[in-house]
């Protein structure tokens, strides 16, 4: 089977996904943050989705997303505690993506990014709905999370 990915790019440049990147700042300690995203089901305390997570053994979790038919079907394929975590999607969407946690002196910095598209549809037309419809909601998810944390940090104070 060929690999998801683009030959010479590594296995985070999937064709046809579409790809958030991130960069934010916390003034939280890095162990705070990382226990969001230890595993898919530590997720909802930080974006708050739609209903409860699912184990579906194996390390996947079944993760229901607001506004979107299909849960994301995620596992943790690296996690390196309070500096490191990488996923993977399965089902209904595919994809990867990772948060790196880098001291700083007044807190955390959160790096990364998601590759993420529609599994079953031609790279041209996942990219076009990404677009069109996923991309805005896929943000607005992710900003949900970066709210959260901020006002981690602000009752922290």
């Amino acid at each position: 089977m060929r690999p998801p990915w683009l030959p010479g790019r590594g296995p985070a440049v999937y064709v046809g996904a579409m790809r958030i990147r991130f960069a934010e700042t916390f003034a939280l300690p890095a162990r705070e943050v990382y226990a969001y995203f230890h595993t898919p089901a530590d997720w909802v305390r930080l974006f708050g989705f739609a209903g409860r997570v699912t184990d579906r053994g194996d390390g996947w979790f079944a993760v229901p997303l607001k506004r979107f038919p299909f849960p994301l079907v995620a596992r943790v394929t690296v996690a390196e505690p309070h500096a490191r975590v990488r996923w993977v999607f399965r089902g209904f969407w595919r994809g990867e993506g990772e948060v790196r946690l880098v001291e700083r002196g007044d807190g955390v910095r959160v790096e990364g990014h998601e590759s993420i598209a529609i599994r079953w549809l031609p790279a041209a037309a996942s990219h076009l709905l990404e677009r069109l419809f996923m991309e805005r909601e896929l943000r607005r998810i992710w900003g949900v999370g970066w709210r959260r944390l901020r006002q981690q940090e602000s009752r922290s104070r």
